[in-house]
């Protein structure tokens, strides 16, 4: 055991370098083989599948042997787990070669699965280790978007992603669309894209929901336990963890909960279509499709006109599924992993009850966070008063065709659904004014910080109202449950209002200027679903200009990555500087009011 640590440890650059090498391979060639013609000439063919076979073996060979050298006991864990996932794509392109089982499964579609996704994690270290560089952080966070963004928009231009050939520019607005998880679509996402570009589709909003170096990090921790200081610092500000020691134990825990709330409403979408083949021909990966869609408040469907179409129109249990999804998804990983603790707690004190079992306990004080009773009082507030008034607003409206019941569900899937998941269950374009700007307000405050949706956030919005009530009672320091708010999140809080307001109005002055024939209501909701990841529309998107389009991909991307974080990153790039200590000035007032 010794020996195979000294092994590892000394020669695991060479060993990353060569599957690292290998993963880019696999993939590339799998993206050729995939969708041109000429790449399944049997030389090609031959050749392909013993490189295949021979990245397989190495990354399990590899995976193995990090299992026995492991020493935390969660990292084993999940070594052993990948050990298996490898182990199956190593006996699938064994299959593969020799042909068997070729007739009762389907070794090629999943052989495709398993080397893209063996591929990502082989790359996953390399990708990660570039938090250890001179790179800012915010600089980053920018650039994996970015990179993300082009290798979508270049995989859904394949000729297999497609049933037509597609423009650079949809493909781009698509691709920015899936990463930023808006929604937003120039294309008819189930008719225009075969299962493959949907697939890639639902891959490139999984990736962006969670963000790119969240991904890479916790699989590049499975190649190598340790990580560098300034690794674990960019990690923790990503996923707002507060103590860095626990960092990827918490990441682990965000992954872990990410996949099971998925998979709970992948199936519980599976049964409320069940046996309904008019909704999809494939219900399987319908279901998966808009499990993560709605978690990650991505907003994309197959259905043509989304949970408007006539088959799911009146499937209310089918939309409250989705509605429970977008909410879990952007109440955001804080306040999940804040109440994973307490319910951990709560669970080993009624088990320690039980004397049979000698559980031994300890109390713990897990209290609510206030950044946790924040995010949960204003969403419960959003959502009352959202579900009220848009009832009471289109109750003659577009809630007519329902029944009381359908009324009440379908108000409450659109107080949910503005904030920010895109999905829509009514006729958008026919909606009144009132429930117009209710929608419009609903989607610039969005979801909550570290969640998988868009908007100014939750916090941002109640840290606002909370400072406005200061102004008008005189008060100097916010308090919060006998906490007190820092200044520097209010000025915070300020920048990303001024910021948001800013990109929202000057996209809304462009497209009018390009849109002339368009009216202003139109535009302005489109601009402030875009830059707050709704993905919520009109029916205006696909008519656009091309130069409209481009306005609406900035927009998404600023608001993926806060327009904030894209300035401070801008500024790393270009000024140089590093921070300094401000010297004291004498104090002047500034009249406001």
């Amino acid at each position: 055991m010794l020996k195979l640590l000294f092994i590892l440890d000394k020669y695991f650059k060479l060993l990353s370098n060569l599957i690292f090498g290998l993963a880019i391979f696999i993939i590339i060639f799998q993206i050729l083989y995939t969708s041109f013609p000429y790449f399944r000439q049997a030389h090609f063919e031959i050749s392909y599948k013993f490189a295949n076979l021979i990245f397989s073996g190495y990354a399990l060979g590899l995976i193995i042997s990090l299992t026995f050298a492991a020493k935390q006991t969660f990292i084993k864990i999940a070594r052993v787990i990948l050990s298996v996932f490898t182990f199956t794509y190593f006996m699938i392109s064994i299959f593969w070669i020799t042909g068997l089982f070729n007739s009762s499964i389907d070794i090629e579609g999943f052989r495709q699965f398993f080397a893209l996704a063996v591929g990502f994690i082989a790359m996953s270290f390399k990708i990660s280790s570039l938090g250890n560089t001179q790179i800012h952080p915010a600089l980053l966070f920018v650039l994996s978007f970015i990179f993300l963004i082009l290798f979508g928009t270049f995989t859904l231009m394949l000729p297999v992603a497609t049933y037509k050939n597609i423009s650079f520019l949809d493909a781009l607005f698509t691709s920015t669309s899936a990463v930023t998880v808006t929604g937003l679509a120039v294309l008819d996402t189930g008719k225009d894209f075969t299962l493959f570009g949907q697939s890639i589709i639902i891959i490139l909003i999984q990736l962006g929901g969670l963000g790119v170096l969240t991904v890479t990090n916790i699989f590049a921790l499975l190649f190598k336990s340790s990580t560098s200081f300034k690794n674990r610092m960019m990690v923790s500000e990503m996923i707002k963890e507060l103590d860095n020691n626990n960092t990827f134990q918490t990441l682990f825990k965000i992954i872990l909960i990410t996949f099971l709330v998925e998979l709970t409403g992948a199936i519980l979408i599976f049964i409320s279509i069940y046996g309904d083949r008019a909704v999809s021909n494939n219900p399987f990966f319908f279901s998966v499709f808009h499990s993560i869609s709605a978690f990650c408040n991505g907003g994309f469907s197959t259905l043509t006109n989304s949970l408007y179409e006539s088959t799911v129109r009146f499937n209310y249990p089918l939309q409250m599924i989705v509605g429970w999804l977008i909410i879990t998804g952007g109440l955001g990983y804080t306040v999940m992993i804040n109440h994973y603790y307490q319910l951990k707690n709560i669970s080993i004190r009624l088990l320690s009850k039980i004397t049979v079992l000698r559980i031994p306990y300890k109390n713990q004080i897990n209290r609510t966070t206030t950044n946790s009773w924040l995010i949960l009082f204003t969403t419960s507030i959003l959502l009352v008063t959202g579900t009220v008034l848009f009832f009471v607003g289109e109750y003659d409206g577009t809630l007519k065709e329902h029944t009381l019941a359908g009324k009440i569900f379908v108000s409450i899937f659109n107080a949910i659904t503005p904030r920010t998941a895109g999905f829509n269950n009514i006729n958008m374009a026919e909606m009144g004014i009132p429930a117009l700007m209710l929608t419009m307000a609903l989607m610039w405050i969005g979801a909550s910080p570290g969640s998988t949706g868009g908007g100014i956030k939750t916090t941002t919005f109640a840290v606002a109202l909370l400072n406005l009530w200061n102004q008008i009672t005189g008060k100097e320091k916010m308090i919060v449950r006998l906490k007190e708010i820092p200044f520097y999140v209010i000025n915070q809080v300020n920048a990303v209002i001024l910021l948001s307001i800013f990109a929202i109005s000057f996209g809304t002055f462009l497209i009018s200027f390009f849109e002339n024939q368009l009216l202003f209501k139109d535009i302005l909701f489109e601009c402030i679903s875009a830059y707050s990841t709704v993905g919520l529309s009109i029916g205006i998107t696909g008519s656009l200009h091309d130069a409209s389009q481009i306005v609406l991909i900035i927009l998404m991307f600023l608001g993926r990555v806060s327009f904030l974080t894209f300035l401070i990153a801008l500024l790393a790039r270009f000024s140089g500087k590093e921070k300094s200590c401000t010297p004291y000035y004498p104090k002047e007032n500034v009249f406001i009011n």
